[in-house]
């Protein structure tokens, strides 16, 4: 059986995004832990969230680029029904779900939750890259 036949013998009212729950201790809350639900994120948005990832001057050359930016944008989309809940908005006094995440995460779990999301994405990381996690453990 070819893909086009695998594909057409699937149910299209069946497709949804791939999940998985993170548990992380929050460092801004005494290391209380809290279980957050990420998805992947739709490739159109993941698309326009990659589209702020390099800084242009005024003349078009590249100036450097916005990771930090790309991976709040990331884990705010990945991560939306927490962060953009209107309750935890209002609780917390963040007028943006940018500024919640700011104000809950330091930037290693905002990393933690922005790789998730990546993996989900399906973005497999780089032996190079699990060997260097494995040595700063």
């Amino acid at each position: 059986m070819n893909i086009v036949e695998k594909l057409l013998g699937i149910d299209a009212g069946e497709l949804q995004m791939p999940t998985k729950e993170v548990t992380l201790k929050l460092g801004k809350l005494g290391g209380q832990e809290f279980t957050i639900l990420c998805k992947a994120v739709d490739p159109n948005k993941v698309a326009k969230i990659q589209d702020n990832l390099i800084e242009l001057s005024k003349k078009g050359s590249v100036q450097g680029t916005n990771m930090g930016q790309i991976k709040l944008l990331t884990v705010m989309e990945g991560c939306s029904d927490t962060f953009r809940n209107e309750d935890l908005l209002e609780h917390f006094n963040a007028p943006t779900p940018k500024e919640l995440i700011n104000k809950l995460l330091l930037a290693g779990e905002i990393d933690e939750l922005y790789n998730t999301i990546n993996e989900l994405n399906g973005y497999e990381q780089d032996e190079e890259e699990q060997e260097e996690e494995i040595k700063n453990l």
